[in-house]
């Protein structure tokens, strides 16, 4: 069978959902709204998603993916690992502030939502994990780093920084992230970066 999907459809169409969801959240937009926003009738949006969860997972993959990839390209780079770490939070501090209704989401989806949101986000945590495992032992090999344990400290670093986004939505009624709020944050982020650095160089 054909498969008559346009590529250029389903693109524009997680685009724009990806704009709705950063901007209203997903409780608050609609199929009917992304349909409208790039000229599709409603029934040939459902042709592409079944559902507003499996449109709102393709958006989140895709938003992780790109993160994800930008930095997998530089591990057999020159770059030194404590620059990509740094690199790493200051790009993820970043997809934060711009997708902080995802964040917000990632962080209910724990104890409320469906599982397999739950499940969605712990498969990129661990994405993570992985990649800054890597970057790790790419410090280890070049002896910058002390010979540890990669998998407790890459969990570690992550739990660390994930803890402090959490920490600046769980105080809110609202999703949006202040300007003060995100220069404490980035403020947060380098004080802790620099002790964990301190805990693992030579």
């Amino acid at each position: 069978m054909v498969n008559t999907k346009s590529t250029d459809v389903f693109s524009s169409i997680v685009d724009s959902a990806e704009k709705r969801f950063c901007r209203y959240g997903l409780k608050k937009t609609t199929m009917t709204e992304i349909a409208r926003d790039i000229g599709l009738s409603k029934a040939s949006l459902y042709y592409y998603f079944p559902n507003k969860e499996e449109l709102f997972k393709e958006v989140v993959k895709e938003v992780y993916r790109t993160l994800l990839n930008e930095f997998e390209g530089l591990l057999s780079s020159s770059v030194p690992a404590e620059d990509l770490l740094h690199g790493y939070l200051e790009k993820r501090l970043i997809y934060f502030r711009e997708f902080v209704h995802l964040s917000a989401l990632s962080l209910e989806s724990i104890n409320s939502l469906k599982p397999v949101y739950a499940r969605l986000f712990e498969n990129f945590r661990k994405k993570e994990i992985r990649l800054v495992g890597e970057i790790l032992a790419k410090g280890i090999a070049a002896q910058d780093f002390q010979n540890l344990d990669v998998a407790y400290f890459s969990d570690l670093f992550i739990a660390i920084f994930q803890g402090l986004r959490h920490n600046v939505i769980v105080k809110k009624d609202t999703v949006n992230i202040t300007e003060t709020e995100y220069s404490l944050l980035r403020k947060q982020y380098e004080s802790a970066f620099n002790m964990f650095m301190k805990g693992i160089k030579k």
